[in-house]
């Protein structure tokens, strides 16, 4: 009888593993009901653990019940500049969207200045001006003022808002500052060189010289500011990461730290699923998803399962018949050589079992290996139908690797 042995990926711990187990051998029985289904749950024995109940990591909820620390109190501003570091006009944009709630109306007088112009004529008179230039240059962004200037005056997104004020605003100042700086750090490339506290100052400077004087903006622009920033932030991830890192590091401390113990202390593990394959009464086939495609790639790449090798007692060279890899990052550390076992240009060892890997390209834990290795391996790609941030563990509800499965057994069964 043919033996399909699982093996899980990093982090990956009870319930987990189980419910996992249960999906593939629920898969395989309706496709082949012939095969047994043996779990190697290498987690539970060797897998990391916070052994000093996680005292590293700033904020996370201690076993004396303190719980995790509060957010800081700054947490909206840091926010919010994160937004308009990737988008500088970020904040422009949204004033024109909520146009005439952050004016100050005012009724526009045929023959008179328009709308907006004051904003403008200020903003480009800024190089003229000794305390604004002064401060810009005690900032030390790297780009000119002039240019600066002269850039976000050239930008359609100031017009619309100035001209969705419909009158002289006590915002736009301070928002077409903060676009100004925001600007000028997006295009150095290193937001974080500058201090917060160099960067606040200067963006009062400037605003002053751009004829505002209100700390404040108009509360359903800041509403607006607030929304767009927690959303930019919680999509990003820094700032759900921070708010809530206790829970966060409790579920990915075992991700990171699986791969780090494994790097250390692989041998262990490989030596236990070793031990899960040769306690099989007949021929195998290994599924191993994520790190642990690295693991069982590593294992037989070493040799010693395979065909000709010295094995210890119980042991029978060549039991692997075939290893499906799914979601595996074993080609990428290949290529990078850093894979233990087999150095970048060495190939597959002689006798090495036949190798399908699985990829998904929405999965950027999941790499081609027939690339890197040439011979002696097939890659498929899949479709999970599922973001980023769902990929990686999608394949289990994928009718496709079934199908590329029981290809792979049928002809494990029939050999």
């Amino acid at each position: 009888m043919v033996t399909l042995l699982f093996v899980h990926g990093t982090g990956v711990r009870e319930p987990g593993y189980g419910n996992a187990l249960r999906r593939v051998r629920e898969a395989v029985a309706a496709r082949r009901p012939d095969v047994r289904v043996e779990p190697c749950d290498w987690g539970s024995a060797l897998g990391s653990y916070l052994r000093d109940g996680g005292v590293s990591i700033p904020g996370f909820a201690q076993q004396d019940g303190r719980g995790p620390e509060a957010p800081a109190p700054d947490d909206e501003q840091v926010a919010r500049w994160a937004l308009l570091y990737a988008d500088p006009l970020a904040e422009l944009r949204l004033s024109t969207l909520i146009g005439t709630a952050v004016a100050d109306p005012a009724p526009f007088v045929p023959g008179g200045t328009a709308p907006g112009d004051e904003l403008l004529e200020a903003l480009a008179g800024l190089p003229s001006s000794d305390a604004a230039s002064a401060a810009w240059t005690e900032a030390g962004l790297g780009l000119p003022l002039a240019r600066a200037a002269a850039g976000l005056a050239g930008a359609a997104e100031l017009r619309r808002a100035v001209t969705a004020a419909g009158g002289p605003s006590s915002v736009l100042p301070r928002l077409t500052a903060r676009a100004l700086v925001a600007q000028a750090l997006h295009q150095g490339g290193d937001p974080g060189h500058i201090p917060a506290a160099t960067r606040d100052a200067l963006v009062d400077r400037l605003t002053g010289a751009l004829g505002g004087d209100a700390r404040g903006v108009g509360e359903a622009l800041a509403a607006g500011a607030r929304f767009a920033a927690r959303l930019f932030e919680n999509v990003l991830g820094s700032r759900l990461a921070v708010a809530h890192r206790t829970a966060l590091s409790g579920r990915s401390v075992g991700f990171v730290g699986d791969i780090v113990s494994y790097l250390v202390r692989g041998e262990a593990v490989r030596a236990l699923v070793a031990e899960r394959i040769r306690a099989q009464s007949g021929p195998v086939v290994v599924l191993a998803h994520s790190l642990g495609g690295i693991i069982s790639f590593d294992l037989l790449a070493s040799g010693v399962l395979l065909d000709g090798a010295e094995t210890g007692p119980g042991a029978r060279p060549g039991q692997v018949k075939a290893l499906v890899t799914v979601g595996s990052q074993a080609p990428l550390l290949y290529e990078l050589d850093a894979l233990p076992s087999r150095p970048h240009g060495s190939g597959l060892p002689k006798g090495f079992p036949p190798w399908v890997n699985v990829y998904d390209r929405r999965d950027l834990l999941s790499y081609r290996a027939s690339e890197v290795f040439v011979d002696g391996v097939t890659d498929v790609e899949v479709d999970n139908r599922q973001p980023v941030s769902a990929a990686h563990s999608a394949y289990w509800s994928n009718d496709t690797l079934w199908a590329v499965l029981k290809d792979v057994l049928d002809r494990v069964a029939s050999s």
